[in-house]
């Protein structure tokens, strides 16, 4: 009986994934904007930056976050910006890892949910309920 229903909601996979990183990508992006000086800190600390240059890669870094979790709102790009928010996550899942070594710190561990769930949508795709999907039926790809 669960098979039956999971199956019958299996569509909506991609929805919620979309949904779920969006979700975390907007709140880390205006996060970064609106308190740069903490991701500045926590960049500065990883990488041995400057501080202007933390403070510009964390702005930057704040506005492409924002960007991704808009594609994944509306479904579009939707395996590309998957593809890249999973090397932007592995980038600073790496960082993290030569910098501290392996720790029980719980942003570590979240990482790779997010790093899974990134590559389950990349494999997945947008979804029924997305501008790419709106946009294959179209006949025009937007892959």
């Amino acid at each position: 009986m669960l098979d039956s229903i999971a199956f019958r909601f299996q569509k909506f996979a991609p929805l919620l994934l979309r949904f779920g990183l969006a979700t975390v990508f907007l709140l880390f992006g205006v996060q970064k904007l609106i308190n740069p000086s903490q991701t500045t800190v926590e960049i500065q600390l990883l990488l041995n930056f400057e501080l202007a240059d933390a403070a510009a890669l964390s702005f930057y870094m704040g506005l492409f976050e924002i960007l991704i979790a808009l594609a994944f709102i509306v479904g579009l790009k939707v395996r590309f910006s998957a593809l890249v928010s999973s090397l932007l996550i592995s980038i600073f899942f790496i960082s993290f890892l030569v910098k501290y070594g392996f720790s029980i710190s719980p942003d570590l561990y979240r990482d790779i949910g997010l790093l899974g769930a990134s590559m389950a949508l990349f494999l997945l795709g947008a979804g029924p309920w997305s501008i790419d999907s709106l946009l294959r039926k179209k006949g025009y790809e937007s892959r």
